[in-house]
């Protein structure tokens, strides 16, 4: 099926363009302190994932492969043949599966706090119904959901930011449509979504995989992720947590910038 995503596209006449996509609960403006400063060197292509931003979850039925075939498809209208493309936590699935299914598309993977989805079936079907609990109190007080979401152990590390950086998180996250973000969840979250973790040795590009040190479940995760992945370079962010790209934007732009050279 064809999704409509909203993209926005700038196209500087650089030879090589950067794709980047956004986690959950925000939307191409989140990854656009990374792209600023790859701006020099490199097109930027930001998308909306479903159910954030300008691109809706709800009117569509979908799922994942949906997802990295409109991301195909965003290219192609753009005449755009191989992009590097970086992923943040949900946009990281979402780039691992458009690297799994359309690898050559792909220059590199730059993959933060990603996974590559869940093979065993019981713990998948368990993470389905968190997932669904979570849709539910997402429709039913959206405030309440993010208060909640904000004070996870996996958020923890961003006690220390700014104010006005955490505000300004927040005001995303609020901007959102409480039943498209719902929705979004119960189509392509880690539920519901295809288990990569067998494919991983297929993927042939330069792949980067970014943690940080505080997020001990997705440091885990990584590493066994690279024992799969043939061209994978490791990087563990010390003092981060899950959005490294927020809580340690310096060192993130540094090891991302050395492995796009």
């Amino acid at each position: 099926m064809t999704l409509d995503m909203h993209f926005y596209f700038e196209d500087d006449n650089h030879s090589e363009t950067v794709l980047l996509l956004h986690g959950f609960m925000s939307d191409l403006e989140s990854m656009k302190s990374i792209g600023e400063n790859l701006s020099d060197e490199y097109n930027l292509l930001y998308v909306d994932l479903p159910g954030f931003g300008g691109s809706g979850s709800v009117r569509h039925d979908y799922d994942m492969e949906d997802v990295s075939h409109g991301i195909s498809e965003i290219l192609d209208s753009l005449h755009l043949d191989k992009v590097h493309v970086i992923g943040y936590s949900m946009g990281g699935r979402t780039a691992l599966s458009f690297g799994v299914l359309y690898p050559e598309k792909v220059h590199s993977l730059i993959l933060e706090s990603a996974s590559p989805g869940l093979a065993d079936k019981e713990e998948k079907a368990q993470r389905l119904e968190i997932d669904r609990k979570r849709a539910r109190k997402i429709t039913e007080d959206y405030q309440k959901f993010l208060d909640d979401w904000e004070g996870m152990g996996l958020f923890k590390s961003q006690q220390h930011l700014s104010e006005e950086v955490f505000k300004a998180q927040r005001s995303m996250r609020e901007r959102q449509q409480p039943k498209e973000v719902a929705d979004s969840l119960l189509k392509y979250g880690t539920g519901v979504q295809p288990s990569y973790w067998s494919r991983l040795e297929n993927l042939k590009m330069p792949v980067l995989l970014i943690t940080g040190s505080d997020d001990r479940k997705f440091v885990a995760v990584n590493k066994k992720m690279a024992e799969s992945i043939e061209k994978v370079r490791l990087e563990t962010v010390g003092g981060a947590g899950h959005n490294i790209h927020l809580e340690s934007a310096e060192k993130f732009d540094t090891i991302i910038t050395e492995f796009l050279k």
